[in-house]
This record gives structure tokens, C-alpha cells and sequence, in this order.
């Protein structure tokens, strides 16, 4: 069962906004056994999204629509729909019903009666979230829903309205299980490498992803007429994986390295605490977008200038002369400074070159060092990026959090 995803908006084309309903409702039909063939965007224009939706018809059997069924003028997917299915716009006397409760103690524009307005014989889809209804259409093979733009609108709508209907609908079929192995510290051929007879089987399919951090996401799915077998395949082949590749997995499915590192703090009851020059607070950043992470997170610095170094961390200014501020001794000294100045169990540093300019021969842009100061003394790393400024910027931030991960897991 193949279903395509339309997203409509003139904004979803014009930079800016980003079309995130796609990805939820790609995962909630995996999870129903229905298997997202397409994802197509279309700005407000009427023919554009009548060819649209024609060739969709003509390739799945589920087609999902997103936005334009608001009261403005340029919302027509209604419309378009209608003509499309070859349905005339009737008034859904409950639609309207429902939309004055919502709008009641507000202004009311007339216009927002259009909203109620669907094709004969579509079924109601009501807005727990907001006003404008959605709808769907089933015949024979035909399937259309159609669902607000607004993601917490559609999101709403669509748990509570429209997947009951799909699971009942479409019952029996095949079932998806689908799980994203993350990993971290190895190359995208080392990993091919290291699991190749795993990623040339049929059953499940296992594919690579590198992401920008640099480290590589393993994808796994599983189709099989029992959700329970899906499952297993996808356990099982999880289990080979990391069976495979070791402590270079570090979490599973939308789980960030952040969240990984801490929560392990947590559970040990460590703090940390981090100085920072050529990343400039990005693993602070990380590391405290997690809920809860001053339970874990002492404070951090951002060192840029050698100056900074040596007053806020007391890294000696000679050592600096000597070594240079980006090497492995300079981060070392960062590390145990920091960690001394916070009294904390952990103390971590990155010293760096990100480019574009100030490379050498010796030292060229990319290079980065980080340190790691624990009970049991420094360690250090250098690394060799590539990429723009930003990229060795993430991927240092991504290098130093793993340091931490792979200390916590020893």
C-alpha cells in the first residue's frame, strides 16, 4: 500500500517555512503499514495542484493533502479537490455547525463560512485544534483526505480523526517497522565495511545516511504481513549491528548525542563542565537545548583569545608561545583548567582552526583538538576536518560530546 503526501503553499516553496507535517504523517503511515511513495510540494496555484493530484491518483492509492482550506482567498484545495473528483461544493451543515461554536465571542468574518464548504459525499473531519474542518473521500479505489497546513491542526486531526479510519480501512495489510541506528567516530565506508552482509540482505533493508555532523545513521526497515515479525526483523537486525560496530552506535532513532551524554551524566550523578574557542558555546548550546541538564551542567566558557585562555583557565601563556593555541597540549591545559575553576567531575575543551582562513602547512583549517579531564587524568584527540567553517565547527562540537560518551561507557 503506497500513499504520496501533497503539502501546498505558496511559503512552503519561497524559503522560510519548513514542511514538517510531511514527516509526521510519513512516520504514522509507516506505522500503519502504508509506505510513503512520493512527498510533493505545490504553491497556491489551481493548476499546478490539479496536476498535482492528478498524478498522484494515477501512482497511489492514498493521497494525503495538506493546507489551503482556510477562509482566504487563496486557500483552494477544497476546490480543487472537488474538480478533481469530478464533485460538486456542498455546505456541511456540521462543518458550519461547529465552526461558529469555535469562533463564538470573536469577530466573525462571513468568509469564514467558506470553510465548510467540502465535495459531496466527502466524509467531515473535525479541527479538535482550531476551526477549518478537513475531509476525506473513499471510493473504490479512490482515497483523499484532506487536512489543515497548520502542523499542531493537522497533527490533531489527523490522530483523532483520520488514522482510526486508515487503520480500519486499509487493515491487513502489509506492516512497516522502521528504526534509525545513529553512530558516531567512523567513516561511511567503515561502516559499509564493517556490516556489509547485513546491507545486502532483502530482509529487512538496511541502508547508510552520513549526516553532518559526519557521523553516518543506519536505517532499517521491515515489511511484513505481522507487525510483531516486522518488529523482530528490526530488533534482530539492530542487535547484529551493534554487535558489529560497538561502541560506535550511540542511540537509536531521533535521539541527539546531547541527549545521550546527558543523560548518562545523570544516571552517574557527574557534572561537566566545558571551555570552548573555536566551537564559540555551540556544545554548550547542545548540551543545555536538553530539559533538565542543569542537573548535569556546571557552566561554560567561550575562550577565543589567548588572553582569555590563560586568565579565565590559567593556561600558561608560555605553554601557549611554545605549542600554539591550537594543539594538543594548549587543550589539555583548557580541560584542566576548566574543570578546576568549576570543581566539577569533568572538564572538557576544544581548540581549533574552522576556517576559512588562518591554516598552515602545519596547522591547516580544519584541525581541531579536544580534551577530556577526568579523575583519572587528560586525554586528548586531534582531528582533521573537512568542510565549510560551520561544518568542522558541528562536527568538533559532535567529537567532544562522543569523548564524553565513550568515557561514561567504559
Amino acid at each position: 500500500m503506497r500513499a504520496e503526501i501533497i503539502a501546498t503553499g505558496t511559503e512552503l516553496l519561497s524559503g522560510g517555512v519548513l514542511d514538517t507535517n510531511s514527516l509526521f504523517l510519513s512516520e504514522e503511515l509507516m506505522l500503519l503499514g502504508i509506505e510513503t511513495a512520493f512527498k510533493t510540494v505545490v504553491g497556491d496555484d489551481e493548476k499546478d495542484m490539479e496536476e498535482a493530484l492528478q498524478r498522484s491518483l494515477a501512482r497511489v492509492s492514498v493521497v494525503i493533502v495538506t493546507g489551503g482550506i482556510g477562509p482566504t482567498e487563496d486557500d483552494i484545495t477544497r476546490k480543487v479537490v472537488a474538480k478533481i473528483v469530478k464533485k460538486r461544493m456542498v455546505l456541511n451543515e456540521d462543518a458550519l455547525k461547529a465552526i461558529h461554536t469555535r469562533l463564538t465571542g470573536r469577530d466573525y468574518g462571513t468568509t469564514n463560512d467558506r470553510q465548510a464548504l467540502i465535495p459531496s459525499g466527502a466524509r467531515l473531519l473535525q479541527n479538535p485544534a482550531g476551526v477549518a474542518p478537513g475531509f476525506f473521500i473513499d471510493e473504490s479505489e479512490l482515497f483523499i483526505a484532506v487536512l489543515p497546513g497548520v502542523p499542531k491542526e493537522m497533527r490533531a486531526m489527523f490522530s483523532e480523526g483520520l488514522k482510526p479510519v486508515l487503520a480500519e480501512r486499509f487493515a491487513n495489510r502489509m506492516f512497516i517497522r522502521r528504526r534509525l541506528v545513529r553512530t558516531c567516530g567512523m567513516s561511511e565506508s567503515a561502516v559499509n565495511q564493517a556490516i556489509q552482509d547485513t546491507l545486502k540482505r532483502d530482509i529487512p533493508v538496511v541502508g547508510l545516511t552520513v549526516k553532518e555532523t559526519g557521523g553516518v545513521d543506519i536505517r532499517i526497515i521491515a515489511r511484513e504481513p505481522n507487525a510483531d515479525q516486522a518488529q523482530t526483523q528490526v530488533d534482530r537486525t539492530e542487535a547484529t549491528i551493534r554487535g558489529k560496530l560497538g561502541d560506535a552506535v550511540y542511540g537509536v532513532d531521533g535521539r541527539e548525542l546531547e541527549e545521550v551524554v546527558g543523560a548518562l551524566l545523570m544516571q552517574r550523578r557527574l557534572k561537566l563542565a566545558v571551555a570552548e574557542s573555536c566551537t564559540g558555546g555551540l556544545i554548550g548550546g547542545r548540551i543545555t537545548s536538553i530539559a533538565g541538564s542543569s542537573e548535569y551542567f556546571e557552566r561554560g566558557v567561550v575562550v577565543y583569545s589567548n588572553s582569555a585562555k590563560t586568565e579565565m583557565l590559567g593556561v600558561p601563556l608560555d605553554l601557549i608561545e611554545r605549542h600554539g593555541a591550537v594543539s594538543s597540549e594548549v587543550a589539555a591545559a583548557m580541560a584542566s583548567g576548566i574543570q578546576k575553576a568549576a570543581r566539577t567531575d569533568l572538564g572538557l575543551a576544544v581548540t581549533g582552526i574552522a576556517g576559512p582562513s588562518g591554516g598552515t602547512e602545519q596547522k591547516p583549517v580544519g584541525l581541531v583538538f579536544v580534551a577530556l579531564s577526568t579523575a583519572q587524568g587528560v586525554k586528548t584527540a586531534e582531528y582533521r576536518f573537512l568542510g565549510d567553517r560551520e561544518q568542522v565547527r558541528l562536527r568538533a562540537s559532535q567529537m567532544a560530546l562522543d569523548m564524553v560518551r565513550r568515557h561514561l561507557i567504559a
